[in-house]
């Protein structure tokens, strides 16, 4: 690496670009143009926007391997309250006194993000000077992550890369792990479930079959019941059912709702499906059934219709598999011995949220690490930040990641 000052105010300076820039999920365009264009300053010419609004750029290597997938995600979720970022601004960064850096996205994953585009000038640069890279060094940054549906991801992995006859032999993903190594997640799957009943007017509710009355033992089983239930993993710990939305039809303030609609987030173990989950509420379902004849219910997984910034449209399910790496998988083992030669001595550890690797491992068999510094706590909240010391030992990590898989 240059000198580690001068990369520290590169790095700093780069992330603040692209806090700058809003990359909401849709809407991530301004964002990847940017790095397209930072990358070709850079002298990384192999750099385009796939036709889902991808940014992807590539090292060729000389066929030996491993290819290497760098992978991030353009989107974010809303700054939210802005209030509540007093005195910093979502989107003009500021670094205080001990070298945090606060912006929406700096933790997830703009962070991550603008380490992998150093990690890439660096490998450009060690080529310019003579260096061959065994396999691909390849860079990516999708859209649509954090509507955790994987619409990027996929396009990716089934379109992208066969079509510029790319492959990749393990992908990284620079979300936030505290400076652990991420080799698994709990599953997740999106589950609408739905009451229904009949209109009525609110004067006189006998009349009427009041959906959203129906729907308070479904609510009472997932609140107070279900938990007890959920299976473990020794790995991933326990599972977990919440409800996230409750909406009724008609929705006038005069009418007795003849529909009820929740939304249950449900996080799953290796060794369930969701089969089997689906299941298991169609029982509850006949159970209720048994004791109120006017109870009528369904169940299935949400599905969306989304369209890219691009244009790219696809119907697509809310759901990420589980999926899990052994420990002794030589990746892992190989970036354990990296990390611990430059004396970071990470452990590896189990992701309770989700992330992109539900696709290219729990559905590809992709083998799948995370790994960076930014804090798993501060995701999605106000004050989002990173220390950029931290996110400099994230840049020398995957530098000697890739130098010790590379060979």
């Amino acid at each position: 690496m240059n000198n580690k000052s001068d990369i520290e105010f590169k790095y700093a300076d780069f992330l603040k670009q692209i806090i700058a820039i809003p990359s909401y999920t849709g809407n991530e365009k301004n964002l990847a143009e940017f790095i397209k264009k930072s990358f070709m300053d850079n002298n990384i010419s192999e750099c385009f926007i796939d036709g889902c609004g991808n940014i992807i750029a590539v090292l060729r290597g000389n066929g030996k391997g491993p290819d290497i997938l760098l992978n991030g995600h353009l989107d974010t979720v809303p700054a939210g309250n802005i209030e509540e970022w007093f005195p910093y601004d979502p989107f003009k960064a500021i670094i205080d006194d001990e070298n945090n850096l606060y912006g929406r996205g700096a933790c997830d994953m703009k962070g991550g993000l603008a380490v992998l585009f150093f990690v890439m000038l660096h490998y450009r640069n060690l080529m310019d000077q003579g260096l061959r890279l065994p396999g691909d060094l390849i860079f990516s940054a999708v859209v649509h992550e954090e509507a955790a549906e994987m619409l990027g991801m996929e396009y990716l992995i089934e379109k992208t890369l066969p079509e510029n006859n790319l492959r990749c032999d393990v992908v990284f993903f620079a979300e936030p792990t505290d400076g652990e190594l991420a080799i698994g997640q709990r599953g997740k799957i999106e589950l609408v479930i739905k009451t229904s009943g009949k209109t009525a007017h609110s004067s006189n509710p006998k009349e009427g079959i009041n959906a959203l009355q129906k729907m308070l033992p479904v609510m009472d089983y997932i609140f107070e019941k279900m938990p007890a239930s959920m299976k473990s993993h020794p790995l991933f710990g326990e599972g977990t059912v919440t409800i996230t939305d409750c909406r009724v039809l008609p929705g006038s303030l005069s009418v007795i709702p003849d529909e009820c609609e929740i939304s249950v987030d449900r996080r799953y173990m290796p060794d369930e499906s969701i089969e089997s989950l689906i299941e298991e509420f169609r029982e509850l379902f006949l159970a209720i059934q048994k004791e109120d004849t006017d109870f009528k219910a369904e169940i299935a997984p949400r599905f969306f219709d989304e369209t890219s910034y691009t244009g790219y449209k696809k119907r697509v399910k809310k759901y990420h598999p589980p999926w899990i790496m052994d420990s002794n998988n030589r990746f892992v083992k190989k970036s354990l011995q990296a990390l611990n030669r430059i004396g970071q001595k990470p452990s590896l550890k189990y992701w309770k949220s989700g992330c992109d690797g539900s696709y290219s491992c729990g559905i590809h068999g992709i083998p799948a690490i995370g790994y960076s510094w930014g804090n798993e706590k501060l995701v999605h909240k106000p004050k989002e930040s990173v220390n950029i010391n931290q996110m400099i030992m994230t840049l020398e990590g995957y530098i000697e990641i890739i130098r010790e898989l590379m060979e």
